[in-house]
């Protein structure tokens, strides 16, 4: 039986359309499946979501991008491929890939609960399965996001209440997005660090209503919160808020010792990836005859493998013998 995909220059490569997936390194034609940092490379030429596009266009120097809509099936070097959102960022994709060996379904980041800002992921069954799980462990099931939600603003009035200074961290593309959504929409007064609204203005472009809120100024804090890069926690300018209360957003919130790892008061479990028992159902749904996991925990190839899924951890030291 053919390769249906291989291991090329330390990335997962298409042979049949001769296209990367998510590499790390430049190559001459990648796919991108969102925006995040970890996912991206200035590829001799790009292929992702037009709305990744728009997002890239702040990240790359004039990339050479070819865009392909949701759902619009595409012939690259004569084989057909598909993105489909993946509910992780506004724009993040999954790629479909078929040949006449069979099919490939690669998730990239996922998430399938609703989002506020991000495509609701979609579902298409494939022979050969390559997913990211990065919270593949029975210990990650977040709590309901309505509810986290709730904490959230509860929390944060409190704060104003008593004269403190609600200041939320948050990865600036993404998990920003998500909570100033909610924050506005709960008519509260927010100050957004500029780090977070360059793609707070393409998100507004591309159809999503935030709402009221202002830029973040160092000098002009009090009765208002705060929502700053996760980067920023340890800024110079943090130390004039004397009275404050930090809160991170990461789903590695469930863990005990977050707000000790991360230098913050509390760290909400608010994630915009997968969490354990949606990574289970998403396979189930899928139902693939192979299932290649990556970034993720060997326990959750542990758990497939109970029941019943061919599964293996996708990492470089095995990526030599990758055969459908």
């Amino acid at each position: 039986m053919e390769e249906i995909f291989q291991s090329k220059n330390d990335s997962i490569y298409l042979p049949g359309a001769d296209l990367f997936l998510d590499a790390r390194k430049k190559q001459p034609f990648g796919y991108i499946s969102h925006a995040h940092g970890d996912h991206i490379a200035r590829h001799t030429r790009i292929l992702c979501t037009p709305e990744t596009a728009r997002i890239l266009s702040l990240r790359l120097k004039k990339p050479d991008i070819l865009t392909l809509p949701f759902f619009r099936k595409n012939k690259i070097n004569g084989t057909s491929v598909t993105l489909l959102p993946a509910g992780h960022i506004l724009g993040s994709a999954q790629i479909y890939y078929e040949t006449e060996e069979g099919s490939l379904l690669y998730t990239g980041d996922i998430r399938a609960k609703a989002s506020r800002t991000a495509e609701s992921l979609t579902y298409h069954s494939c022979d050969v399965l390559v997913m990211e799980t990065t919270f593949g462990s029975p210990r990650f099931r977040f709590p309901p996001r309505k509810e986290v939600e709730e904490e959230l603003l509860a929390v944060v009035r409190q704060k104003l209440s008593r004269g403190t200074t609600p200041v939320i961290f948050a990865y600036p593309l993404g998990k920003a997005q998500e909570a100033l959504h909610l924050l506005c929409h709960a008519n509260l007064p927010v100050a957004v660090d500029y780090s977070i609204l360059r793609y707070v203005y393409i998100y507004e472009k591309l159809g999503i209503k935030f709402g009221s809120y202002e830029r973040f100024k160092h000098n002009d804090y009090r009765d208002k919160v705060l929502l700053l890069p996760i980067m920023a926690r340890k800024n110079k300018y943090l130390e004039h808020i004397v009275d404050k209360y930090t809160i991170f957003l990461s789903g590695w919130g469930m863990d005990n010792n977050a707000p000790q790892r991360f230098g913050v008061d509390a760290v909400l479990p608010y994630s915009d990836h997968a969490d354990f028992d949606e990574l289970l159902t998403f396979v189930d749904r899928v139902h693939p005859k192979r299932v290649y996991c990556t970034h993720g925990i060997d326990d959750f190839v542990a758990i497939l493998k109970e029941k019943g899924y061919w599964s293996k951890p996708l990492t470089e030291s095995d990526q030599h013998n990758l055969f459908y």
